[in-house]
């Protein structure tokens, strides 16, 4: 499936957000799920989502990529 992240340089939810970046990605799947602050800290992120969330894309190569799901929009190609 091929779809399209932009990419927004806060939370999307609020005003004066904007879109820094559009990506494209050809996935197998994707997931948005809750994980606390210090379990993604653990995982070796410097950066957590302001309301827990995040959009995980497995990739065709079976790698996966974690976004801060309130900085992105998901779309369908």
């Amino acid at each position: 499936m091929k779809v399209k992240v932009k990419v927004y340089d806060g939370v999307k939810y609020w005003d004066g957000t904007q879109k820094v970046a559009e990506v494209n990605y050809d996935i197998q799947g994707y997931e948005v799920k809750q994980i606390p602050d210090e379990e993604i800290a653990a995982m070796g992120f410097d950066t957590v989502d302001e309301f827990e969330e995040y959009l995980i894309l497995t990739l065709k190569s079976g790698e996966t990529s974690t976004f801060c799901n309130s900085h992105v929009d998901l779309f369908k190609l």
